[in-house]
């Protein structure tokens, strides 16, 4: 009994490992299908860039560069999302920014191959890991249950 439960709760955090993993990911989906079909192109200037911590950009990590862009003649500063690494201080970097939510900017280059928006990130493949897992102690319980109840029928 006592292997049950615990086989119960490594499954629960297993799935809420699954969810949290993979929530990010519909996100980026969501904000590219947006600027595919609402993104005004432009082009922004680089302030600075820094990483933040996580040194494989997984979980908390990630590239914070602040730019500086024209949208609908207003200048607007904001982080520019989905780069793979930093980009130098003055750098111009052709991007995408949502008109109605002007923090969804990202390289133009990066909507239209789908980079970090993709199925194949560090995240996904933590989650596909964590539902292997999730698979294994299943199959496990199915078999621990299994033999209790051959068991159970020889004696």
């Amino acid at each position: 009994m006592r292997r049950w439960i615990i086989a119960s709760v490594l499954g629960v955090v297993l799935i809420a490992l699954i969810v949290a993993l993979l929530a990010p990911t519909f996100r980026h989906q969501e904000q590219y299908a947006a600027l595919r079909e609402r993104g005004v192109p432009t082009e922004a200037r680089i302030e600075y860039c820094s990483s933040t911590v996580g040194s494989n950009l997984t979980f908390s990590g990630g590239i914070t560069c602040p730019a500086t862009f024209e949208l609908h003649g207003a200048s607007v500063s904001e982080d520019l999302l989905g780069l793979p690494a930093p980009l130098r201080t003055g750098a111009e970097v052709r991007v995408v920014a949502d008109p109605h939510d002007v923090g969804d900017v990202y390289p133009l280059r990066d909507v239209r191959t789908d980079y970090r928006s993709g199925w194949v990130t560090n995240d996904t493949l933590i989650a596909a890991l964590a539902a292997l897992l999730l698979v294994a102690t299943i199959a496990s319980q199915v078999i621990v249950v299994r033999n209790r109840r051959s068991a159970r029928r020889e004696s």
